[in-house]
């Protein structure tokens, strides 16, 4: 069977508008989270992981198709195509592209559809569909870089971005591709997006004095996720192919397990047993019995944060929730949370976990500051809406 590394990263996040800002922001403890009205007046008075004000949108946007979702997904490509070099040595029909999409573009169709009220629907925007389809960045890549092989678009709610990761490494392993192009999208700061989230009561409306004080995975007095934005992209790659062109290998992708819970469209179930069945998967195929670093879904929902806590509780894994220092990048978050787990193990060094005053998890699970680790083997994990499970093994690259 064939094996997968990864030779290229690239990420646009709250963090920062590639890898290396939005990496060195984390292991400082920085939070991407801001006030919504300081950036519009008209949204409600909650807290975001946004996008930094100073991305220029205007280098990644297509005539007919301008939204945020393809722009994020557009840079975060560029950055990790040319990281990785794979385009000098390539052939087209081997390489494939999934992006995974959570939400289609909700501020254009939102725009969209508050025009066509106020105006008739004979000024609906010609390409409308094309702002419904979420295959949209996906198509966009293979067309820019002229890449003719497999194309697909996983849209697994939350656990997106990890579901086009694990996708593309079947298709890398079972010899489908030799090289993919694989990760997340999201953009999530529109009325619809906030609203909607509010109503499903899911979204925290908890007013705090400092507005990076407001993601709380794993703490007593977490009162729901936070909405974010963005897109991690990685370059998977064939491991015979990227070690005769001498390219830069940054992990190893090990494993991929999936599981339903098939309990509710919302929650999962409080024993954690559906996510558990997943990462059992992972490490199943990737021959090992144990990990050293678990990127825990962790989305600081009340029900999803225990259900997961219990889920490896008899781990002895160090653990870290992104999401408190980002929110919850839904569609992106598997694969930027992903990068970041492949950067822990590349470094050896766990970033922290911040705002965990009151932890549901042992003191010895996780880090307050960014530590150093002997870190060989990580889990992360993805979990959606609907009941979906995703979990991923990397192993450090030797």
């Amino acid at each position: 069977m064939r094996r997968v590394v990864v030779t290229g990263m690239g990420m646009v996040s709250p963090l920062g508008l590639n890898v290396s800002e939005s990496w060195n922001s984390l292991l400082t403890g920085k939070s991407g989270v801001v006030k919504v009205k300081d950036r519009n007046k008209d949204l409600p008075d909650v807290y975001m992981g946004l996008i930094p004000q100073s991305f220029d949108s205007k280098p990644y946007q297509v005539e007919y198709c301008p939204s945020n979702l393809t722009s994020y997904a557009m840079c975060a490509a560029q950055e990790a195509i040319t990281d990785s070099s794979v385009l000098n040595d390539c052939d087209p029909d081997r390489i494939g592209v999934n992006i995974g999409v959570m939400n289609s573009s909700m501020t254009k169709i939102t725009e969209i559809i508050s025009n066509a009220a106020l105006k008739g629907n004979s000024r609906i925007n010609p390409f409308t569909m094309l702002y419904v389809l979420s295959n949209m960045p996906t198509a966009l890549l293979t067309i820019k870089y002229k890449l003719k092989g497999p194309s697909s678009t996983a849209s697994t709610a939350c656990a997106t971005g990890a579901s086009a990761i694990g996708d593309s490494f079947r298709k890398i392993k079972y010899g489908d591709a030799d090289v993919m192009i694989a990760g997340g999208t999201e953009d999530t700061f529109n009325t619809t997006a906030i609203y909607a989230s509010i109503k499903m009561q899911a979204m925290s409306t908890k007013i705090y004095d400092d507005p990076t004080r407001a993601s709380r995975p794993f703490d007593e007095d977490r009162s729901g996720f936070l909405l974010a934005e963005g897109s991690g992209i990685l370059v998977l790659e064939e491991y015979e192919r990227a070690k005769r062109r001498g390219a830069k290998i940054y992990a190893e992708i090990l494993g991929y397990g999936e599981s339903s819970d098939a309990f509710h469209l919302t929650r999962p179930q409080d024993n954690g047993e559906g996510g558990k069945a997943a990462m059992l998967k992972a490490m199943k195929e990737a021959k090992i019995n144990d990990v050293d670093l678990i990127n825990c879904h962790a989305t600081s929902t009340k029900g999803g944060d225990i259900a997961e806590a219990r889920a490896i509780a008899d781990s002895k894994a160090i653990l870290v929730a992104n999401k408190s220092q980002l929110g919850h990048t839904f569609g992106a978050a598997g694969a930027i949370e992903s990068i970041f787990t492949i950067k822990s193990l590349q470094e050896q060094i766990v970033p922290p976990t911040i705002n965990l005053d009151k932890p549901i998890i042992r003191d010895n699970q996780y880090c307050k500051e960014a530590t150093e680790r002997t870190l060989k083997y990580a889990l992360k994990n993805a979990f959606g809406f609907g009941g979906v499970n995703v979990s991923l093994a990397f192993g450090k690259y030797n």
